[in-house]
Parts: structure tokens; sequence; C-alpha cells
């Protein structure tokens, strides 16, 4: 066999393979998620056979899997978001339409003529089971499972002679009575139990080794009208009907809401929510103005810093270069979680070293958690403990990128160290880092773990909203959504992820613009 075939043989093998897992993954994934998300990948995967399959189509073998994990990871999420943005998915909107109603008509209640069984259970070696009925009035009955109903037992019944003292069989059809203490063993099985009794069904309500089984006449209390989409209750006749992801009866003041409800479109109402809603839309512009302070403040304070430690690490008379640089990496080495805890702890206003320093020296207490000022200061301080490392590093490789003969030549003409710090490392930083100082600034506007991690948002700006002097946009839409009254709210929560959008677009689009402008002064 040719090295040619043999490759082929294997190339469609491992199509074949991954075919199998990709049909499987799509059917899972479109069956319990998106039919929309099932079809992508099924496209995908048909897409993937022919690049892999066509020699003329090669450079694309190495585009295609980007694409596609471009689209389970980035365009799908994105999508899934703007669509549930317009629904009420949240806490009592979680189940299906078929699910709630599924849920309802198996609700049951005991009609005021419903009769009330004892329940005698009988098993045989095949683990086969017969039911020994005796009503309030006395009378017996037998249930067989594979015989619809009950079949009534006279009392003198030759066929159930034999019979202990409550009267109950010693045996029935060869099948022995389970013991009490043997009850709890079949509880499934007999709660699944349903024997038709029209217009009612007799199900066991009570399971006990004290008190034995219980079983009620029960009908249920729910009925469903496909046709005019309704569910009626049976016991009172009132008529719900379909409306915005809620079954509900009446108006007004006797308007009634059946739970749970179902997801539903419901159009602008989570947008319109945030524009309404004064105890959102006061809160909302003054956490913007934050986490835009936030993230800018973070960019130029750790490019500073970073900027600085880089410049005196690049000096040539500096010694001891290697311990230095081992030394400033440290907080970029240490789990970000765990360095802001760390710095909660420092300052703490009763017991923290920082605080207690401080005291000493100032004679007075600083509490950098209850002052909306002096909270931000201090995740300022602590964001940018964090983030000089990264811009320290970046900034010393591009620092040793930069022609050492231009600063001879400034130099030889008179430049002192501020002028070539003016005219010639700063411009020619800022064509490196340009496009990392904006990642930076986007990565800042949602850096939730400091904030969450820190303070929890805090201090609160009033009792009206949940949002905290220190909240960002990110974790004010969290609390919107997770920590309300409401409870849950997914479809608000994504509505306030698609103001953030078109809010860090722009920023981010005229951030590029100065990126490339630079480029051009550059060159």
């Amino acid at each position: 066999m040719s090295v040619t075939i043999r490759s082929q043989l294997i190339k469609i093998l491992l199509l074949g393979l991954f075919d199998v897992f990709a049909i499987q993954f799509a059917v899972a994934l479109g069956s319990r998620i998106s039919v929309f998300l099932g079809i992508g990948i099924g496209v995908f995967t048909i897409i993937i056979n022919i690049v892999f399959l066509s020699d003329r189509l090669y450079p694309w073998r190495w585009i295609v899997p980007a694409l596609a994990g471009m689209f389970l990871l980035v365009v799908y999420p994105i999508g899934y978001s703007l669509v549930v943005a317009f629904t009420n998915y949240g806490d009592g909107h979680l189940l299906t339409k078929e699910q709630v109603i599924a849920q309802k008509v198996d609700e049951h209640y005991q009609p005021p003529d419903a009769k009330t069984y004892s329940v005698t259970v009988y098993r045989n070696a095949a683990n086969e089971f017969r039911y020994w009925l005796v009503d309030e009035d006395g009378d017996t009955f037998v249930h067989r499972p594979d015989q619809p109903g009950l079949v009534p037992i006279a009392p003198d019944d030759p066929a159930y002679a034999e019979r202990n003292e409550q009267g109950v069989p010693t045996s029935l059809d060869g099948f022995i009575p389970f013991e009490r203490a043997q009850i709890l063993q079949s509880a499934t099985t007999l709660q699944n139990l349903v024997i038709e009794a029209p217009p009612n069904e007799i199900r066991v309500t009570t399971i006990s080794p004290l008190r034995g089984i219980q079983a009620q006449e029960l009908t249920p209390r729910w009925q469903y009208d496909p046709a005019a989409d309704t569910l009626t209750n049976v016991e009172t006749g009132t008529v719900y009907r379909s409306e915005r992801g809620n079954f509900v009866t009446g108006e007004g003041d006797t308007r009634q809401v059946l739970q749970p409800g179902f997801p539903a479109y419901i159009g602008f109402d989570n947008f319109l929510r945030v524009i309404t809603d004064a105890r959102i839309r006061d809160p909302f512009w003054r956490v913007f103005l934050w986490t835009v302070g936030f993230a800018g403040g973070s960019v130029f304070l750790t490019l500073a810093l970073g900027l600085s430690f880089a410049m005196l690490l690049n000096s040539r008379d500096l010694p001891l270069k290697p311990v230095f640089r081992s030394i400033l990496i440290i907080p970029y080495a240490v789990p970000g979680w765990l360095v802001v805890t760390t710095w909660r702890g420092l300052l703490n206003p009763a017991y923290g070293p920082v605080n207690l320093g401080l005291e000493s020296l100032l004679n007075t207490q600083i509490d950098w958690f209850a002052n909306p000022v002096l909270v931000k200061v201090a995740i300022l301080f602590v964001n940018m403990y964090l983030g000089f490392p990264y811009m320290m590093l970046i900034s010393l490789g591009a620092l040793q990128s930069i022609p050492g003969d231009m600063y001879e030549a400034a130099t030889i003409d008179g430049a002192n160290g501020r002028q070539q710090f003016r005219w010639i490392t700063l411009p020619m930083l800022l064509v490196a880092l340009a496009p990392l100082l904006v990642a930076s600034f986007a990565f800042n506007f949602n850096n939730f773990t400091v904030i969450e991690l820190f303070n929890n948002g805090g201090p609160p700006m009033s009792a009206a909203t949940v949002a905290g002097h220190s909240d960002i946009l990110l974790s004010y839409t969290y609390r919107l959504a997770f920590s309300g009254a409401r409870g849950t709210d997914y479809g608000f929560a994504a509505a306030i992820g698609v103001f953030i959008f078109f809010i860090v677009g722009p920023i981010t689009y005229f951030n590029f613009r100065l990126t490339r402008q630079f480029e051009e002064a550059a060159a």
C-alpha cells in the first residue's frame, strides 16, 4: 500500500471519528439548548469535511477550526445573550411552557365525595405486586397491575377466607404481604401507583412504617385546552390564559398569576426598565463614570509605575538587576484573588497593619471600606499593585527595542534626559504599547474580581438601590440580575450586557483609532 493511499485512509478514519462525535454533540446541544446551535455545529462539521478532503482548500485547514471555535465561544454566546435580552428568562420562568403545563396537569386534589383507602401490599419472588384496599365503609377491593381498576371482593368470598385479625388475607394469589418495615424499600413503586377509578384515580398519599399505606381518590386539578391555550382549574372553574410567560386570570386588582411561569418574548421591556426605573437609571450613570475612571485610572497608574521600574531596570548602572526584576514580578505571579483578599486584611480598619501604622502616625483611624472616596482610592492602589508588573515587563521589552543611536544623536544635539523621554522614549513606547493599553482598559472595564473581592461593591449608595459606590457596570449588573429582590433575572442581565456592549464598543473603537494615529505618526 502506497504512502498516499495510507494517508488518505488515516484521514478518512479520523474524519469519521470526528463526525461521529460532532453529530452526537450537535444532536445533544440542539435538543437540550438550541436548535440553531445544533444546526451551526452540523454546518461546520460539513465544512470541515469538505476542507480536509480537498487538497485545493489546504490553507483553510488552519482557518476553519479557528472559525468553529469563534462561532462556539464568541458568536453564539453573543447571539444567545441578545435573544435572552428580549425575554423574561429567570427565576419563575426557567421551565419551558410544555414543562409548566405538564406540571400543572399532574396536580391532583381530593373531591368532596372521594374515598380514602387503607392499602396492603403483596409481593412474590419475581418482585411483582398485588394490592388489597379497604375503604372507609369497610368495603374491600383487589387491584392487579395487569388489570384495570378495582375488583370488588365480597366479605364471604371463599377465595380470601384465610385472613388475619384485621380482616386482611394472609396471601393474595400466592403473593406474601409486606411487613411494615419493608414498606420504605418499595416507596418509589408505591408512589407511582395509579389505579383508574373513573372519573377519579386512586393514588398513594401516605407511606409510613407506623401508619401503613393510605391511598385516596384524586382528580386532576387542571385541564389544558391547546386550541384556546388556557388552563382551567377544575376545582374552582377559573380559566387562566397564557400571557407574556405566565398563565393569568382577571384584570387589575383581581389579576392572579400562576407560578411557575415560562420563558416568553417580552419585547423591549428589559431595556425600558433600565431607562424608566429610577432605582436603576439614577445610579447607572454614576456607576458608569466610576467604571471609566477605574479603567482609565488603572491603566494610567499601572503604566506609570511599571514604566518607572522598567526604565530603572533598563539602566546600565543598576546593580543586581536579576534580583530586583524577580522581586518586582512577584505580584504578577501570585493569584489575583489572593492579592486582593490579602490587601483587604492589611487595610482592615480594626486590625490591619496599614491602618494601625497610619493611626499611630496620624492619630486618626481611616476606614477604607465605609468612605466612598477612600474605597475607590484603595481599589485603584490594589489594582495598581496587581497590574504594574505586567506593564513593567512589556515596557522593558519595548525600551530595549528602541535603537541606542537615537539617544546618542539626541545627546549630541543637546537634549537632556527629560527631553529625550518626551520626544523619543514616550512616542516609541506608545506605538508598541498602545494596543496593549487598549486591551488593558477593556479588561479593567470589566474587572469584576477586584471590585467584588475587595468590598463587594460597597459602601451602598442608598437603601433604594443595590448599587454601591465602588461598583463598576459589570458588578452592578450582577447585583441587579442575581442579588435583587426578584431573584435571578437572566433576561435583564442580558439586556444590561447589551447596554455595556454599546458603551464599551465605541470607547474601544476610538482607542484603536488613536492607536492607528500613533502608528502613522511613528511611520
